[in-house]
């Protein structure tokens, strides 16, 4: 195929195979993602496939996970997809605040991220009313997630199913900015400190 000026087109690129449907392109030159999930330990765990696959196609960027206090004392020297964690503020449709904790000041947490000069934001926090306006605040290049009726757009968006398998939904959201699933389970390292924290509870093994 040629141009109007008569130069030939560069070859089209199919996009990488996937067994979960369509992925989309992947962003160019991207060096930090940020990540926003910032719940409890039982939904965190089925967004840890989708970090792999980011992890993976983006093998050299620092991914950024928009999480809670918890979350920041979990990914402590532990090795994984996630590099460092930014807690967000306690903010309705966000996280609920701990035991003595105030609500946070958005708008001050927004003006630091926007500082980190984020390429890449995902959003994986539910339909998107409260969550999309905050992870379009982060100011990335590219915005990408989930969209329930009435929520704000984000740049990439797919429409949120509420029936439908948590694994699958995070991935469909990786695969919209070109990070098709590489595995569909997810696991955590299992540290030296957890052992040893294990050790303490539950003694010895027998």
């Amino acid at each position: 195929m040629t141009s109007p000026s008569g130069d030939s087109d560069p070859p089209r690129r199919d996009p990488e195979p996937s067994l979960l449907g369509p992925v989309g392109e992947r962003v160019p030159d991207v060096e930090r993602i940020a990540v926003l999930r910032a719940n409890a330990l039982g939904d965190f765990i089925f967004v840890l496939p989708a970090l792999d696959a980011l992890r993976s196609a983006y093998p050299s960027a620092e991914i950024v996970l928009l999480g809670a206090p918890w979350h920041a004392a979990l990914w402590r020297d532990r090795p994984g997809p996630v590099d460092r964690v930014l807690v967000v503020p306690a903010a309705p449709g966000i996280r609920d605040p701990g035991p003595g904790e105030s609500p946070g000041d958005v708008p001050g947490f927004l003006a630091a991220a926007r500082a980190e000069r984020f390429d890449l934001a995902l959003q994986v926090h539910g339909g998107g009313a409260n969550s999309n306006p905050l992870v379009a605040g982060l100011g990335a290049r590219v915005t990408a997630g989930l969209r329930a009726e009435g929520a704000p757009p984000l740049d990439r968006w797919l429409r949120y199913v509420y029936y439908q398998h948590e694994v699958i939904r995070y991935l469909e959201v990786a695969a919209l900015v070109g990070a098709p699933a590489t595995t569909i389970t997810p696991s955590l390292a299992v540290t030296a400190a957890d052992r040893a924290e294990a050790a303490a509870v539950l003694g010895p093994p027998t």
